[in-house]
């Protein structure tokens, strides 16, 4: 297994990136290295969350639980590194890595799904704590509660990206994601 934040990792996870791109075609299966490339592209590209975001400061990583009836074996964590209005990277990392983000989010699968979906207002899941800071501290929850046109901009972002959802996916694209996650996990430890 590779170490996160090594040449060694940063090379392999990259030439993984750079051949799926070559071999996947939109739309993207949520949650796997070309969604988050596709995501953060946006992101980085966006005028308007460089404005609404100019002042936040902090990394956020969105844990997605998981959820055996979505065929999410184990724990997704999807680090953003974010810093006034630049967008430095998006990607998933082992949950060591995910553990470490400034602002650690997590919810239920099938929650994120509908609030990428936009069917929750992400604003209202964190307020109504179905979304967890994790752990929760009130100086963060307070400065997340100031930041929710960045996080609400962030949402219409994912949404943006042409998503194909695990719960939509036939008999062949399951097990080509199964034996995606399961080479991550060996590999990078995701």
């Amino acid at each position: 297994m590779y170490a996160f934040g090594t040449d060694e990792y940063e090379a392999n996870y990259g030439e993984l990136l750079e051949k799926r791109l070559k071999t996947e075609s939109q739309p993207y299966t949520f949650l796997t290295p070309e969604w988050c490339a596709a995501f953060e592209a946006l992101v980085q590209n966006d005028e308007r969350y460089k404005q609404v975001a100019r002042n936040w400061e902090g990394s956020v990583v969105l844990v997605f639980l998981a959820d055996e009836a979505a065929n999410i074996k184990s724990d997704i964590f999807v680090y953003l590194d974010l810093w006034h209005g630049e967008c430095r990277w998006i990607k998933l990392v082992p949950e060591a890595k995910g553990r470490t983000g400034d602002f650690v989010l997590a919810a239920e699968y099938r929650r994120w799904e509908s609030i990428v979906k936009g069917e929750l207002n992400v604003v209202k899941e964190l307020a109504t704590r179905r979304l967890q800071l994790v752990p929760f501290d009130f100086k963060k929850a307070v400065k997340l509660a100031a930041a929710s046109q960045a996080a609400i901009r962030l949402v219409e972002l994912a949404g943006k990206v042409e998503t194909r959802f695990p719960g939509g996916l036939d008999d062949a694209g399951l097990a080509s994601l199964k034996e995606l996650f399961s080479k991550m996990r060996a590999d990078f430890g995701i």
